[in-house]
Parts: structure tokens; C-alpha cells; sequence
């Protein structure tokens, strides 16, 4: 969880986004970003998804689905 969490604030950081512009380009609220990020949750699939699409230049296919099987 904690290299999930990791990996999601490095896309994040590349992309020169803060976690409020992340949020809104998932769709989800910006406590939800900040509980990713701390490793206290992690995306559902449907934000995986999202996820993966807007970050697929910095994570290659599956990569985020590997860690919550």
C-alpha cells in the first residue's frame, strides 16, 4: 500500500498537479487524494481506472490493478 501511495503523489508531482487538481480530474474529493497519498486508503476500481488513463505516460498498463489484487 505504502509504494501505491508513493507512486500515485510521483504521478502526481510530474504532472505538476497539486491534490486538489488531481481530485477534480478523477473525480473524487480532495480528502480522498490525501488519504490515497498518506496510504490510509487506496482508489476504487472505477478511480483506478481513471487513474491509470490520465496517468498512463508515467504507469505502464496494469500497474495500479497489480497492487489491489
Amino acid at each position: 500500500m505504502v509504494e501505491l501511495a508513493g507512486k500515485i503523489r510521483q504521478c502526481r508531482v510530474h504532472n505538476g498537479w497539486t491534490q486538489e487538481k488531481m481530485a477534480r480530474n478523477v473525480g473524487v474529493s480532495l480528502n480522498t487524494v490525501q488519504r490515497w497519498e498518506s496510504g490510509k486508503t487506496f482508489p476504487s476500481p472505477l478511480a483506478t481506472e481513471k487513474l491509470q488513463r490520465l496517468l498512463k505516460d508515467m504507469l505502464e498498463g496494469d500497474q495500479l490493478r497489480l497492487f489491489l489484487e
